[in-house]
């Protein structure tokens, strides 16, 4: 007996043969290794992970394995059916499977795969699946005991590619970095899979965030120009991780520029997270999670096209550089180019990703990669248009208008680098060290026609000029360990961790707002076309913001008995940010801002009432430093406040379909609302703080597999924020949405047609008072979705949005914007 191997939940392939497979891994090693001398090639971890937890009997599951050495092909399908595959090492040695395609039971799956390489399964319990090789002559199948596992640490046992489902595929650590499920965590997460971005055809992390449930994107300007803002909970979305690793709040760390290309999935945990995050909101965190190389070769290219003259070309190519599977690869790429359905904006992205990841040993497992994300925009504008003419009637401009000047442009330039190593020890505890190293740049030349006030004639109006330039800069290092320990007889587990950034942004200061000498005015307003005069602006000085983060967590999940779990963290945290300021031939400034020893409690607790039903609640605090500025220019008081939640949590039909339904209530104060028609010293919008905010509200939610082939996503949730004296706020974030979206696979011999649709429907919003009061009223917005596999490698997928060409503004701030009016996209995907 050489040895033998477990694959699929918590384990991976490693630490065998697997065989020969011709050129593609040194075809693979050629691609990746051009993209490294690029400067974009790298690497993060393999998933491992069970895709739907389904037991030998039930339902069913999409599987796209392709063709390749046995053991790879399954340690594929251990991920996608959520099975333990236990075998010796020698009887998979030199085998090749035909792979296995198609939504099917598991167990049909196993039979097709094996076909043709002589070895027989058995289900050894509903979770375990035992290989064999027959004895000759023997009058039955022999089973070889194993003696030892090899495998190395696995690097995601959430991946959600190659599922099929919109369920979660595995664990989560979103929420407090404790391996927990959706339903062991007391908190409401919501994961966006591959297979639903794939379905929606959701390219951008804004339109990933415009279709999860609980949260509110509210669209004022083009992409790219910071004029997005992301609500849930009735408060702004700003903590943002990749791979669990926080962004900085400093100005320019932001993700909405994220392209879908490069991850699998998307988990937003609703509420505080301040565990993780040390200073944050009480809204939610998104954690973005990248692709991980694959134990088999697979790969997809993809063409989209659109409404808009928009074009999209994708490639994604993983899998083994080595014979015996130790080394794997992956390398991404995206490029897309289009116009809008606002008049004279354009848009174009460039994505580049690579990964590689090594088993060190069989418990060591070594990942490094780089992302690169370039966007621009032209004629790009900050604003829509004006809501209303000087005499205070309502204006009723076209969709279409763009009020940016034809100069007028905004660039992202954002390359990552990142590390990160993890070990098992033999005790069930893994180490996991990260460092991850970002460098961006962002340069907006500014001129949007929303200055002034509108008269019928068309005068009266003029721009807002200016140049933001900088150079971003962010270390981040985090160290955590995880694992098992025992206390009065019982098992629990254990989650401990040291981690911090230092960010810095820096650049040359242009004039904004007001620039002498320039002539700012449009003479007329209805008829102009971007042209102006552009203006000569030339550097004032130069600033510089510093920003370090240091922090110590700890979190525990005890078990005094087998249905009731008690989670209790708590995180230390020290803040600091510093500005410098040096106009031209001026005396410099420098403020400073710090934050020491601030202690953020974490509490939740789980409770299984059956097999199918828990119930929890938690509570954590919140605190948050802030940039806005009163009308005086004083920066606001950090948010402080408490964040409470209470829930019932379902898993159906062994786990591929989830049901949640959450209450909670926030309490803050200094919470910032615009202070409206205000502005502060420099120019910019000034805000007050209100003092005793609460948020509350519920979420109801349901994702999954609701019968073979049909799946689910989507649900309903309400917030309402009030002050002190009971005054709402926010009045022009919804506080009533719907989302749902559904795919259904036809049966028998239509099973090569796929047909899905989505609602989305908010309450309606408005801000302002009197006569100068905006509304728009409730609407709902329906999309409709089919996909037809061409052949078992090439499927065509058509998405139509707004169907009914609905007409509503997803801005009413102190200016409008509209939504997407009916629109097409055509994909053709072929994958192997």
């Amino acid at each position: 007996m050489v040895g033998s191997v477990i694959v699929g939940t918590g384990a991976r392939l490693a630490g065998r043969a697997i065989g020969r497979t011709g050129c593609r891994p040194v075809l693979m090693g050629i691609l990746l290794a051009s993209t490294a001398l690029h400067g974009a090639s790298a690497a993060t971890a393999t998933a491992g992970a069970p895709a739907a937890q389904v037991a030998q009997q039930g339902g069913t599951v999409a599987f796209a394995i392709p063709a390749g050495p046995l053991p790879g092909v399954l340690a594929a399908y251990g991920q996608a059916a959520g099975l333990q595959i236990l075998y010796p090492t020698e009887i998979a040695q030199g085998v090749s499977s035909p792979g296995v395609t198609g939504t099917m039971a598991p167990r049909e799956a196993l039979v097709r795969l094996l076909a043709g390489t002589g070895l027989t399964a058995r289900f050894a319990d509903a979770d375990t699946v035992t290989l064999e090789k027959p004895v000759a002559g023997a009058a039955g199948a022999v089973m070889l005991d194993p003696m030892t596992v090899q495998g190395a640490v696995s690097g995601d046992r959430g991946r959600s590619e190659g599922t099929g489902s919109y369920a979660a595929a595995g664990p989560s650590t979103s929420a407090t970095k404790l391996d927990l499920t959706l339903r062991e965590t007391p908190q409401s997460v919501s994961v966006m899979t591959r297979q639903r971005m794939d379905d929606q055809g959701l390219n951008e992390i804004r339109d990933v965030l415009d279709q999860t449930v609980g949260v509110s994107r509210m669209q004022s300007g083009a992409l790219g120009t910071d004029s997005e803002e992301i609500y849930a909970r009735g408060f702004a979305v700003n903590n943002y991780q990749v791979d669990g690793i926080p962004r900085s709040t400093v100005y320019g760390f932001g993700d909405s520029i994220s392209d879908m290309a490069l991850f699998d999935r998307v988990e937003v945990v609703r509420g505080a997270a301040g565990l993780l995050n040390g200073v944050g909101d009480p809204s939610a965190a998104v954690n973005l999670v990248r692709k991980r190389p694959t134990p088999t070769v697979q790969g997809y290219v993809q063409g989209q096209g659109g409404s808009w003259n928009r074009y999209r070309g994708e490639a994604d190519l993983s899998g083994p550089l080595v014979e015996n599977g130790r080394l794997r690869g992956r390398v991404v790429g995206a490029y897309q180019d289009g116009d809008s359905f606002i008049d004279r904006l354009h848009e174009r992205k460039k994505v580049l990703y690579g990964v590689l990841e090594a088993d060190v040993t069989d418990d060591t497992l070594w990942t490094v990669g780089v992302e690169y994300q370039k966007h621009k925009s032209d004629n790009a504008s900050r604003s829509g248009f004006p809501l209303f003419y000087a005499d205070g009637t309502k204006t009723d401009f076209g969709r279409s208008y763009n009020s940016g000047a034809d100069w007028a442009y905004f660039t992202h330039d954002n390359l990552t680098v990142f590390s990160d190593v993890k070990h098992r020890f033999a005790n069930g505890w893994t180490a996991t060290l990260n460092v991850e190293h970002s460098t961006r740049e962002y340069d907006g030349l500014i001129g949007y026609g929303v200055r002034g006030s509108l008269n019928r004639d068309g005068t009266g109006m003029g721009i807002w000029p200016g140049r933001w330039n900088s150079t971003l800069q962010q270390t981040s290092i985090n160290a955590d360990v995880t694992g098992p320990f025992e206390l009065f007889g019982r098992k629990h587990d254990l989650m401990a961790g040291i981690g911090g950034y230092y960010a810095k942004r820096s650049g040359l200061d242009y004039p904004l707002w007001f620039i002498d000498g320039y002539d700012t005015s449009i003479s007329n307003y209805f008829t102009w076309n971007g042209r102006i005069a552009e203006p000569t602006l030339n550097p004032t000085g130069w600033s510089q913001t510093n920003e370090r983060q240091m922090a110590a967590y700890l979190a525990t999940r005890l078990r005094p008995t087998d249905a009731l779990s008690v989670i209790l963290g708590s995180r230390i945290s020290r803040w600091e940010q510093s500005e410098e300021s040096h106009p031209d031939g001026a005396a410099g400034t420098a403020t400073k801002r710090s934050e020491n020893g601030v202690f953020t409690p974490y509490a939740g607790i789980v409770y299984d009432l059956t097999d199918i039903w828990s119930v929890y609640g938690s509570y954590t605090s919140i605190f948050k430093p802030q940039d806005y500025k009163n009308v005086s220019g004083q920066t606001l008081d950090p948010i402080d406040g408490d964040a409470y939640e209470a829930g019932v949590k379902a898993e159906f039909l062994g786990g591929r379909l989830t049901a949640s339904a959450a209450v909670f209530l926030i309490q803050q104060d200094n919470l910032a609302v615009a202070d409206s028609g205000r502005f502060t010293p420099d120019g910019g919008q000034a805000y007050k703080a209100a003092k005793g905010a609460k948020s509350k509200g519920f979420e109801l939610e349901l994702t999954g597999e609701a019968m073979p082939g049909w799946q689910v996503g989507g649900g309903f949730a309400h917030t309402s924020v009030k002050d002190a004296s009971g005054q709402r706020l926010l009045t022009y974030v919804p506080r009533d949405t719907l989302k749902m979206f559904t795919t259904y696979r036809l049966p028998g011999a239509w099973d090569r047609l796929t047909v899905g649709g989505n609602v989305k429907w908010q309450g309606e919003i408005y801000n302002g008072s009197g006569s100068r009061r905006s509304e728009q009223g409730s609407y709902a917005v329906v999309d409709l979705m089919t996909r037809y596999q061409v052949t078992e490698k090439v499927a065509a997928t058509l998405n139509v949005n707004n169907l009914f060409d609905k007409k509503y503004m997803t801005s009413i701030q102190s200016n409008g914007y509209y939504g997407e009016p009916r629109n097409v996209l055509l994909s053709l995907r072929a994958t192997w």
